[in-house]
């Protein structure tokens, strides 16, 4: 028979409540014990989501019957708690979604959602987990590297160009200013021209990195 699921904030609440009423009557290791767990849940699904594999999706109900919560010290950007589905064991990023209501918090609690925005977090083990993150981290880190060296490289380029043509362009300026426009030109034209040819794209490099960066 199907069931209806859907809860309201202030449902959702209780049920947390109770999660940290259950946690109280347990010994002091299995408290600790249990916090660490939590906590390295949270961090994963938080890794794995910030890495991109994940898939969201917006809810009209969701069965919290089936979905164990990970009682966290603090919810994913604010809104997203976690769960677990007890039967694939993936880790779910779960926010109620109410109207924008300016009036009373407590009128807000007793609101039902009106759908859910949902995180499923892909299912992996600790070995793929790892090396994921691994894969990662040496991405993310060569490319700020290698944009930092080609900022630096064109930087030290675009200043030599230009200090070459003032050269050329003072010793040829003594025979006439037409004379040291020649000069430069013939002497530093091409480092000049690369340098402005080549700015537009250090520009759209910068702006490239900065968008694999958010």
């Amino acid at each position: 028979m199907e069931q209806n699921n859907v809860e309201t904030l202030e449902e959702v609440e209780v049920t947390e409540m109770k999660n940290e009423e259950q946690i109280e009557t347990l010994k002091e290791y299995e408290k600790l014990l249990i916090e660490e767990s939590n906590r390295v849940a949270y961090e994963k699904a938080a890794n794995l989501v910030k890495i991109g594999c994940f898939t969201q999706k917006q809810e009209n109900e969701v069965d919290f019957t089936n979905l164990e919560q990970i009682t966290t010290t603090k919810k994913y950007k604010g809104l997203y708690s976690l769960y677990r589905d007890l039967n694939t064991m993936q880790l779910i990023f779960v926010c109620p979604l109410v109207e924008n209501n300016k009036g009373d918090q407590e009128e807000n609690k007793n609101m039902k959602p009106y759908a859910y925005d949902v995180l499923y977090v892909e299912v992996m083990d600790e070995e793929t987990y790892e090396m994921v993150l691994k894969a990662n981290k040496n991405t993310s880190n060569l490319i700020p590297i290698l944009t930092k060296v080609t900022v630096i490289s064109y930087i030290v380029y675009a200043v030599f160009s230009l200090i070459a043509g003032c050269i050329f362009f003072v010793d040829g300026v003594s025979n006439g200013f037409m004379n040291g426009l020649l000069y430069l030109s013939l002497y530093s034209g091409a480092l000049i021209a690369g340098a402005i040819i080549t700015l537009p794209l250090v520009v759209l490099l910068l702006i490239k990195s900065k968008q694999y960066k958010d």
